[in-house]
């Protein structure tokens, strides 16, 4: 099959254009749209007996041109049907692929799912068994109801904390806005969390520089995460180096924190050289690594 290329195209469209401004003037007339018959003739034989010949073998060119465009075109129909049946083929093979692969994915999953379980279970069984063991040895003392509220008690006090950080080591100041002075802290380190702030504890007569801690209270257990994650960066702070950021405790716990706290603050003014951090209910030393 001939094909239409776009010199042809070109070359054609060339033809028309100039034979139509020619055969205007020739008929005497000096606009296309002023063609008609009436003026046609006026013309002479000879002029118009050229101007129908020319004009025959435009329209034969351009007949011939649009039986091969339009040959062209059913072809490219039919190739443009072969491909999109291809195209669909290809998605129905991949969406075989994807039903093949989710049940095998599916098959994985429920086999680990219930080995998981059956372990799961197995040892919740051994947990349960011993939980009835200590509970029956127990019962004479939970059965008061003292005992128990002091346990339940004890259970939503840890709930609380969860939410919780005790900031220690920043100085109190006269009229103070505790909350602001708290949120300039987490700004130091990057966060920007809604909070409640209070100063705990009683201020000692005897003291002569106040530094009683500061609980805080975050929205949620992740922020407090956060936080605590965050908070070695003071360490490096300008207004803040020595503010320490912990975990809400009981009051043991708080005891024994304040104790890690004046042995960490201890250990940098003797040993300003190396890095001390506490880890584990413990206070640890170490060489600092270039700026540290």
């Amino acid at each position: 099959m001939t094909t239409v290329n776009d010199k042809e195209l070109e070359d054609l469209l060339a033809r028309c254009f100039a034979w139509l401004p020619k055969a205007t003037e020739q008929v005497g007339c000096t606009e296309a749209v002023n063609v008609t018959s009436a003026n046609c003739k006026q013309a002479m034989k000879p002029t118009l007996v050229a101007l129908f010949t020319e004009a025959f073998h435009l329209v034969r060119f351009q007949a011939d041109k649009m039986k091969q465009m339009k040959a062209e075109l059913s072809s490219t129909k039919s190739q443009l049907i072969e491909n999109q049946k291809w195209v669909i083929s290809l998605q129905e093979q991949i969406i075989d692929s994807k039903d093949s692969q989710l049940e095998a994915v599916k098959t994985v999953v429920e086999t680990s799912v219930e080995s998981n379980l059956k372990e799961q279970f197995k040892s919740y069984s051994a947990a349960a068994a011993e939980n009835v063991m200590v509970c029956q040895a127990s019962t004479d003392g939970l059965s008061n109801p003292a005992s128990l509220r002091k346990v339940v008690k004890s259970v939503v006090q840890e709930e609380d904390r969860s939410k919780n950080v005790i900031i220690f080591g920043l100085q109190e100041r006269k009229g103070e806005n505790i909350e602001e002075r708290v949120e300039e802290i987490f700004q130091d380190i990057g966060l920007k969390p809604k909070l409640q702030a209070v100063r705990v504890g009683k201020v000692s007569k005897e003291a002569t520089i106040v530094k009683r801690p500061v609980k805080v209270s975050l929205a949620s257990s992740s922020l407090v995460y956060e936080a605590l994650r965050q908070a070695r960066k003071l360490r490096h702070s300008e207004k803040f180096s020595k503010v320490f950021v912990r975990p809400d405790r009981s009051e043991e716990e708080r005891a024994r924190d304040k104790v890690l706290v004046q042995e960490l603050l201890k250990k940098r003014e003797t040993e300003p050289n190396k890095l001390h951090f506490i880890r584990s209910g413990t206070v640890h030393s170490r060489d600092k690594i270039n700026n540290e």
